[in-house]
This record gives C-alpha cells, structure tokens and sequence, in this order.
C-alpha cells in the first residue's frame, strides 16, 4: 500500500506545517484581530480535500441499491468488471480487454478500502475456467485456470490445454503499473499446462487440497496436473448401480457420497435405499466405505432413507441426519476423510476452509458456508437452512420457508438471499433479517470489507462496488 503511505505522509507534512505556524510569537493575541491573511509555505503536496475525495467513488445513482452497511459517501465502484475475488484487503476480478471484450480478459487487483488499482495482468491465454482468492507462496494473491490453446511443442494446433496461472497481491509492486512492462512480476508466479483430457473445460472445481481440472487434478504445492478417474465403476448391488455424488478431493483420495435404491431381483418388494461415503484411489479403486441400507417400504419412487445433508470440509467429512419427520431436530456425525474413524474437528481445524455439498449431485455450492474462524457452518437445502455449531455440536434451523441462496459470511453473519430479495442471517441465533430493497446483500465480504456487484439491466452497466463495511465488529 505505497500510495497510500505516500498520502499519509502528505496530510502529515501539511499538518507540520500549520502547527509551525501557531508558533509565531507575532501572533495577535485573542482580544485583537487579524486583518492579514495567514501566510502559507508553499508545498507540491496535492491538498487534503484532494486526498479525501475516493478516485473510484460511487456514482450517486448507485447509492440506493449498495448493500446497506455501505457508506455511499466512503465507496468505490468499477464498471463492467466480472467474478470478482476477495483475500486480505484485495479485489480481484476480471476486465475485458478493450481491443477484444468479448473473448479476452485480464486480470485486476484492487485495493478493496479505495478501490485503487494495484495491477493489471497481461492478456489472458484463453478462456477463463475458474477464479479463486487464494494464497500464493504464503501470501494473498489470485490463481486463475483458463483453457489455452498451442501452449507447447508437445501439443497440436488443434489441441486444448490447461493454465494455471497464480499472481500474489503486489504483483505490480507499490505503484501499481500496466501489464507489458518491464516489471517481471507481472509474470505468474505458476504457469502449468496439462493434456485438457475427455471432460469440457467448463467441469473445473477448486478444493482445499488443490484443483480439478476435467480428470487431472493439480495439488496445492504440485507442479504437474495428476490423471483422475473420473467414471469407475460404480458400487453394485444385484442388478442395481447405486447413484454416487462426487464430492472432492482429499489427500490421495476421492470422495463420493451414495445414495441409491436396489430393488429386489422379481419386484416383489421395494428392496432397500443405501446411503453413505465412499472413497476411491485416483486411479478409482475403492479405499473405504461406510455405506449402509435401511429397508424402502413405503415409496417406489424415492428413497425412503434419512433427510440428510452432507459434504466435504477440508480433511474432514460431515453428515447432517434428521432425527424426526419434520426435520426440527438434527445429528451431526464428521469423519476423517483419511481413515473415515469418528472425528471431532475443532474450530481452528477447520478456519479457512470452503465445504463442498455432495448429496446434491453439484460439487460447487452456495448452500455451504463456513465461518472464516471455522466456529459456525451455515447449510442450506431447498427450504431446510440450519447452522452447525462446530465446537458445541447443535445445529439450529433457521425459521424461514423460502429457499436461500448464501453468497458470503463472516465470523458472525451470512449474507444472502430468497426469492423475496436479500437478508442477513445472525450465526449466532440462526435469525434471518430481510434487507429492505432496494438495498443488496454483499456478495463478498472479508474482515472489514465489503464487495457487491451491482448488475445493470439490458444495455446497462454493471458496476463492482466496495469499500469498508459499517457492521464489521
């Protein structure tokens, strides 16, 4: 943040500059008055209201629909920016290359309390796949995949290859600076690329444990994309497949979640629903399994089993079981992912981590949030929400009947919204609060700064605001 040491130091030296000047001993005293105007040093400094008024202020139009905890006379805004990213006082987003807006983009880092540019990247490679606020050797940054094509001799013209490409926060340095200049850390800090393989290049998903891209998987601290078997065979019972929801990666390991019904062999009787976690090898041999059955009475169509929500949180596994037919009251069970052993994660166990839904058949989703210190999970599925008390082991629901769709939470709330409009939910009393419209929920928010992007409609333009939020504790 050298600019903003260098405006700093500015207010400073004027301020330096007025205190000298109360100590003149030609100063009329207080029963007289001054006809002579108070002499001033002359300074290059630019001048303290300068300094105040934000480069990137909001435009007034906008001031109505920003988030509510946003001070619309201490923001900032960027139009048309895209998937913006938010990491220790760091925006990043996309911005469509002027020569070309359709197709090309580069990467922009901003300061998330001025809304300053700190750098710009070179032309993306290709498309972008994904884009995650990450760390980058041990320090904020970006890591980005994008689909690149003639990457290297060992590929054809024809062929698609993987990028990824990972830049930290100062990227630019201190003052910032346009991509192609001589600076050389504008150059990524990572640049693998890998066979795209048989899956498209939209199939990419981030976990704690490293990126899979299609079948390749590409490890924290690897430096070379790991072939994944992305279709084995699937667990069998008589002439029945059981349905696995792909959940994620840990360690050595891939996990689904089964949840399925076998027949009987004639039709006679309804058979049972299996349920449960099971994890593969890379190359798709099962490791483990805790798949069990419960009889299925009542419904052909549907398995009879218990409401459950479950996913993946780091290095451990989570189910969520209802314990009554009105889903009120709930158990929590976590295993280690590794060993699939009971576990009994603390909050620091689990600070930082993003939890991945598997029972839905999506490995992405916004329905899972965890807290930034790991103390509360907010789950959300269809109209069932609750909130899981990591070290206390409750889970409360929240009285709502709509669906809600999460989008960001910090150590106290969730920031989402219903088909009603946007609403905050307290972590701590799981009471849901409907934010009046036109005002917005932030979709990103981190310590004490918000993001939201504010989407025009048809022919108009959408901007990317933020700014320090008035709610953070």
């Amino acid at each position: 943040m050298t600019n903003i040491r260098a405006r700093v130091a500015a207010i400073l030296a004027v301020a330096a500059v007025a205190l000298a000047g109360c100590g003149d001993d030609s100063e009329p005293s207080a029963d007289e008055t001054s006809t002579e105007a108070p002499s001033e040093a002359p300074s290059d400094e630019p001048s303290t209201p300068e300094e105040t008024t934000p480069q990137f202020s909001c435009p007034p139009e906008l001031s109505d629909t920003l988030p509510e905890s946003l001070d619309p006379d201490a923001c900032w805004s960027h139009p048309d920016l895209e998937r913006p990213a938010l990491i220790d006082g760091t925006v990043f987003a996309l911005e469509p290359d002027a020569s070309d807006p359709t197709t090309a983009r580069h990467i922009l880092a901003l300061d998330a309390e001025t809304g300053e540019r700190l750098w710009k990247s070179e032309v993306l490679p290709g498309a972008v796949s994904a884009l995650r606020a990450t760390e980058v050797d041990g320090a904020p940054g970006v890591a980005v995949l994008v689909t690149e094509n003639d990457a290297g001799d060992a590929l054809t013209e024809a062929s698609t290859a993987w990028g990824y490409l990972a830049w930290p926060a100062d990227a630019g340095g201190g003052d910032g600076g346009d991509a192609g200049s001589e600076d050389p850390a504008f150059q990524p800090e990572v640049h693998i690329t890998v066979p795209q393989g048989e899956n498209p290049h939209t199939d990419v998903y981030w976990t704690d444990q490293g990126v899979l891209a299609g079948d390749q998987f590409l490890a924290t601290d690897a430096t070379e994309f790991t072939p994944v078997n992305r279709d084995p065979e699937p667990m069998v019972v008589g002439q029945y497949d059981l349905d696995e929801y792909f959940a994620g990666v840990s360690g050595d390991l891939v996990l689904s979640y089964v949840r399925g019904i076998a027949y009987t062999d004639d039709g006679s009787e309804n058979g049972d629903t299996y349920f449960g976690w099971l994890a593969r090898t890379f190359d798709g041999a099962e490791a483990w399994n805790t798949v069990a059955s419960t009889p299925n009475e009542e419904d052909l169509l549907f398995a009879e089993g218990p409401t459950q929500m479950t996913m993946v949180v780091g290095p451990y596994l989570l189910t969520i079981t209802a314990t009554d037919e009105n889903a009120t009251a709930f158990e929590v069970a976590w295993l280690d992912a590794a060993t699939h052993e009971p576990a009994t994660p603390s909050a620091a166990d689990l600070a930082g981590v993003q939890p991945i839904a598997a029972d839905s058949g999506i490995m992405a989703s916004t329905g899972a949030l965890l807290s930034p210190d790991g103390g509360h999970l907010f789950v959300a599925w269809s109209t069932l929400a609750v909130i899981v008390d990591v070290e206390g082991g409750t889970v409360t629901r929240v009285p709502t009947d709509f669906e809600i769709h999460a989008t960001t939470a910090d150590d106290s709330t969730v920031y989402g919204s219903t088909q009603n409009g946007t609403l905050t939910v307290d972590l701590a009393s799981a009471e849901a609060t409907a934010i009046e419209p036109p005002h917005e929920s932030f979709d990103l928010v981190d310590s004490e700064f918000g993001v939201a992007l504010l989407e025009g409609g048809v022919g108009e333009t959408s901007y990317l605001v933020g700014g320090r939020r008035t709610d953070a504790g």
